[in-house]
């Protein structure tokens, strides 16, 4: 029997954009408050092993600027090293470009 997850409300009434809206600023404030990985934060959204759910919104992010892979973590999911994602600039690295010259 297959285990289906039921955490999200069904959209009702033609509130898709609100659902996608209020989705998509959950996952931005979850890799706000602590780096996460894709699968990580796909699972604390209620995505188990979904993580085509969260990855095309986190590569956008990326391509503009409002995340960043900060490095590595051991992935509480999987047990292996993954890429930590934030999109809190505080976390963001710093360029040491400037200081070459």
């Amino acid at each position: 029997m297959k285990n289906i997850n039921h955490s999200l409300k069904p959209v009702e009434n033609g509130q898709g954009k609100n659902t996608k809206k209020s989705y998509t600023k959950e996952l931005y404030n979850l890799l706000y408050k602590e780096p996460l990985s894709r699968r990580m934060v796909a699972t604390k959204l209620g995505f188990t092993d979904q993580t085509y759910m969260v990855t095309p919104y986190i590569l956008n992010w990326i391509k503009q600027g409002k995340a960043v892979v900060i490095g590595l973590i051991k992935c509480s999911r999987s047990g292996h090293q993954v890429q930590a994602i934030s999109t809190n600039p505080d976390l963001f690295p710093k360029s040491n470009q400037l200081k070459l010259f």
